[in-house]
This record gives structure tokens, sequence and C-alpha cells, in this order.
């Protein structure tokens, strides 16, 4: 089920396909990441939800017709 929504996520604001052996082995790494180093976790969530914000504000300004992309 999560690979199912990171898949649709990555389809749709991305437009790639990724396999679900790649996001299998990611989640890994970023799993020893999350235990070895707990302070860079603060880091990747910063940076995690300043592309997500982003992408939605294109995606929203897109929809409305204000930005022509």
């Amino acid at each position: 089920m999560i690979e199912q929504k990171t898949e649709e996520i990555l389809k749709k604001y991305l437009g790639i396909s990724v396999p679900r052996l790649l996001i299998a082995i990611l989640m890994i790494i970023f799993g020893i990441i999350i235990i070895v180093w707990p302070d860079l976790v603060a880091i990747l969530i910063g940076i995690y939800l300043l592309i997500s914000g982003i992408l939605a504000l294109i995606d929203e300004l897109r929809k409305r017709g204000a930005l022509k992309v």
C-alpha cells in the first residue's frame, strides 16, 4: 500500500516510475540513516516538507491557470 502511494506521487509530481525494488532499497537506506544519525532526520524532514510544499504550490497554481509551464 505504501509503495503504491509512493509510486503514484512520483508519477504525479515528477513524472517518473520507480520499480518497487528501488523503493524498498531507498527505505532501507533511509532507515539506516535515521538509526545512525538521528540529527540528520530533522534536516531530511525539513527538506522533504520544503519540496512537498513547493510541488503542491506549483500544482495548485497550474490548476488555477496562474502558472503556465
